[in-house]
Formats: C-alpha cells, structure tokens, sequence
C-alpha cells in the first residue's frame, strides 16, 4: 500500500532539504520517495479524462469545504497588508493536485512526500496573527482532512531558522517578504507553538509522528526517518 509523509515545520526548519534528501534515496537500485512538490504535468496528462475531471472535482470539493468550515480564518488580522487569500487558494490547488496525481500514479511500494500538504497550509494563516488554532478545529480538521501515515515535524534551534530563511533558493516565503526582522522573528516563534499545540491536540490520529532536528547530520537523519519507517 502507498504510505503518504507529511513533512511539517516552522520556516528554515529543513522541509524541503528533508525532502530532496529522501528522494535521493534508493532500494535495489530503485526510486522509493516521490515528492508532491515536483510538477506533476506529464503524470496529469497521461491521465484519461475521467480521471482528471475526477481529480480537479475532488481538489476543488476539499478546497471549498475547508474554507466554509475554518471560515473564521479569513477574518484574522494578520501581520502583513497585502491580501493573499487568492494566491493561497491556488497554491492550495496546485500542491493538492499534484498529490492526487501522485496518488493515483505511484505504485503500492512507494512512499509519497508532501510538502507542503494539507496541514502545514491549514496551520500557515496562523503563523501570521495572534490568535491561535483551537483544540476542536484540529480535531475537526483531522478527522475530515489527515489522510497521512506519518508526520514528518522538522525543527532547529531558532537562529538557524531564521539564517536557512533569508539564504534559502526560493527566497522568502511570500507573506514574509514585506516583514521586518522583529516581525520574521515573531513569526517563527509563532510557528513552532501552533506546531506544538497541532501535535499535542492530535492524539485522535492513527498515525505515527516523527521528529526530525536538522542540524543534525543528514545521514544520521535519514537512518532515522528509514527506521521509523519501514
């Protein structure tokens, strides 16, 4: 059976380091690790189009039914001016669809990457304000929306993050660009409590939670990730 990993951290934690490190992995000399974030476009188009219409209904039906059920999301102040609630959306949409490709694609022995998935994007609004995600949204949100088997939660100590941040190649993360350093900095902090507060209230998943220090070395790093596992 596929085994889906969702990778989740604070900004600068490592999720995307993690992630191109576990798909350099192989076994008898083949691939085991996909990871959602890599465009998916030939394994779309290879699809029929009942399978695509199938694919996009599904992305969208979930996009929709978040949004009406954490609608009070979107009334939050937040810490940056512009709006980005379209942006998101689409983000939402493309990483969610790539994942269904993936899911539909992969064969049973693989183990597919999400990063980010559905739970770092329904924790990021809250990165970004000084309300917090309550006990029974993430029960609720677990319940209709976690289909993972394991959790990936990457973290390092906070100045490391914060230098991974400003070096990383894709550059700040977009809601961060216009912040000033106090407010990056807050912004961390932010995320490694609602981090915390996600893993400490998610006792109703039946799924196993891996935690990951990537100031580590990478290989000590992967041995672990491998054990826990397979």
């Amino acid at each position: 059976m596929l085994k889906i990993i969702e990778i989740i951290g604070p900004p600068g934690s490592g999720k995307t380091f993690i992630s191109n490190e576990l798909k350099k992995i192989k076994i008898d000399n083949k691939k085991i690790f996909f990871h959602s974030g890599q465009k998916q476009t030939n394994r779309f188009n290879n699809l029929n189009f009942f399978f695509k219409f199938i694919i996009n209904l599904k992305v969208i039906t979930t996009i929709i039914i978040f949004y009406l059920i954490f609608s009070k999301r979107l009334f939050l102040k937040k810490i940056y001016k512009r709006k980005f609630f379209f942006r998101i959306c689409l983000i939402i949409y493309r990483d969610l669809i790539s994942i269904e490709v993936l899911k539909k694609t992969l064969t049973h022995d693989k183990y597919l990457l999400m990063e980010p998935g559905i739970i770092m994007h329904f924790l990021q609004d809250y990165f970004y304000t000084k309300s917090k995600i309550s006990k029974i949204e993430i029960k609720i949100f677990n319940k209709l929306f976690v289909k993972s088997n394991f959790i990936i939660c990457t973290h390092c100590n906070h100045k490391l993050s914060i230098k991974r941040v400003h070096y990383r190649e894709r550059g700040l993360p977009q809601r961060m660009r216009s912040l000033n350093l106090k407010e990056k900095n807050n912004v961390i902090k932010k995320s490694i409590n609602e981090i915390k507060n996600y893993i400490s209230y998610s006792s109703n998943l039946n799924l196993k939670v891996i935690r990951v220090n990537t100031s580590q070395n990478i290989k000590n790093i992967k041995k672990i990730i491998l054990e826990k596992i397979m």
